[in-house]
């Protein structure tokens, strides 16, 4: 599994054109959590234009791949940082925290 740490540069989104590219942000990552490449969505509470993602594909290179699909990967607008990891334990709870 891999982790996603993802955080928009402000300073990179084009003047009027944030909402539209949200929209397409959303609709890339609904997908894909769809497919079954993401087990979990979510932004930062913390940290504003941030958020993660974990994906259960088999590869580096499968999450590379989905992630040059995301419109903020075009021209820069995001940076992420992915890491590989195991998950011996998983909570059977894990959805209950769904939405929180």
């Amino acid at each position: 599994m891999f982790i996603i740490n993802q955080t928009l540069k402000a300073d990179k989104i084009p003047a009027g054109r944030g909402e539209e590219l949200f929209k397409q942000h959303t609709a890339w990552f609904t997908r894909h959590f769809e497919q079954g490449d993401f087990l979990l969505v979510g932004p930062y509470t913390d940290k504003e234009m941030a958020g993660i993602m974990i994906a259960g594909t088999d590869s580096r290179e499968a999450v590379e791949a989905i992630l040059k699909e995301d419109v903020y990967y075009a021209d820069g607008i995001a940076e992420y940082e992915v890491r590989s990891f195991k998950a011996p334990l998983i909570s059977a709870k894990l959805p209950n925290y769904a939405g929180k």
